[in-house]
């Protein structure tokens, strides 16, 4: 009668256990979860400076070849960010199109 109690007892003190555990790896999982949600948030925010630096040299009248250059981006990769940034149709935007690929070809020029 004596053992049965000790091995009740023994099973209660592992489910206890058991479930413990399951909490402990449930609050890490909650606590991944919003660390994860708080650096996706922090690199949009570090991508949208990145995207504001684009558009202010593209303000300063820089191609897009050049821009690519100075900061070791693809000309797509900066292409990329002012568009993000834009969604601009405006004759201007056009305007700068043309910039772009007038100093695509001076690149191009330039390494022949």
């Amino acid at each position: 009668m004596a053992r049965e109690q000790r091995l009740l007892e023994l099973g209660e003190e592992f489910f206890l256990a058991q479930g413990e555990a399951e909490q402990i790896l449930e609050t890490a999982e909650q606590r991944i979860a919003e660390i994860r949600a708080k650096a996706a948030h922090d690199a949009v925010q570090a991508q949208e400076a990145q995207a504001r630096v684009v558009v202010g040299m593209k303000g300063e009248r820089v191609a897009v070849a050049e821009i690519a250059q100075r900061l070791e981006l693809s000309v797509a990769e900066v292409r990329g960010l002012l568009k993000d940034t834009s969604g601009d149709t405006s004759p201007r935007a056009a305007d700068d199109a043309s910039e772009d690929r007038e100093g695509a070809h001076e690149d191009k020029r330039a390494a022949a």
